[in-house]
């Protein structure tokens, strides 16, 4: 008896571990179970938020996505290769990941949870370790219904960060191997302050916000693209730090 007990918990164990190990946890179904069967794991979906404003090295993943360890960022992205969302491009040093079109659909996904999550938002205990890559693509992939009068090429720095995308339709595009003509570089109190609502002008006059090219329609972009409203109950603490 105690041998078919043992047996018998043995198999249940094994059963749970291959259940826990497992991508396809959800079986009903479901459409939306079926997506979260792909991207559910945590640090999926902030992978392919990492990669919507351009590709990204294995190592500006790691860096950007702090607290997730290489072995975790390797399954993932095994994973989200292996449905067709990310695909390796380039070879050596060159090699990076970028999202396919399957990826570039989950942008609207994306962007409502991030409105939804908006007043959720938490420091972290400092701040000024926020990767700049992380509050640029919430401005600029959250941005909706963007004004023509911001339609263009731009290349966005804001310290070692730099992106190059496409405004048209109403939104931002990534536009990695474009030639921009029109360059936006903020300091980081220049972001701070576009997050908490302030004008480019404003910006501008304090020294965060340097334009190249065309500046009039830099500032129809930039007016554009705020923090959501909760950020503004947390200035004292994003002014101390960021």
């Amino acid at each position: 008896m105690i041998q078919v007990i043992s047996a018998w918990m043995i198999q249940v164990k094994s059963a749970t571990l291959r259940e826990v190990a497992s991508p396809l946890a959800y079986q009903s179904f479901c459409p939306v179970g079926a997506a979260l069967n792909v991207v559910g794991e945590r640090w999926a979906l902030l992978i392919v938020r990492d990669l919507f404003l351009g590709p990204r090295r294995y190592s500006e993943l790691l860096t950007g996505l702090g607290g997730i360890g290489t072995d975790i960022l390797a399954a993932r992205l095994r994973t989200l290769q292996e449905h067709g969302i990310v695909r390796q491009v380039g070879k050596g040093r060159a090699q990076r990941y970028e999202l396919t079109d399957s990826g570039e659909e989950l942008r609207p996904v994306l962007a409502a949870l991030g409105r939804w999550g908006a007043d959720r938002v938490r420091l972290p205990a400092d701040p000024s370790q926020i990767p700049p890559r992380v509050p640029l693509t919430s401005l600029l992939v959250g941005a909706t219904a963007l004004p023509r009068q911001a339609n263009g090429g731009y290349q966005v720095r804001v310290e070692d960060e730099e992106v190059r995308i496409d405004v048209a339709g109403g939104h931002v595009h990534p536009a990695p191997d474009s030639e921009p003509d029109t360059t936006i570089e903020l300091t980081r109190s220049g972001l701070r302050a576009l997050i908490l609502g302030a004008t480019p002008s404003e910006i501008e006059q304090a020294g965060d916000l340097s334009i190249e090219g065309d500046r009039r329609r830099a500032h129809a972009l930039l007016k554009a693209v705020t923090g959501p409203p909760r950020l503004a109950g947390l200035r004292r603490q994003l002014e101390a730090g960021v």
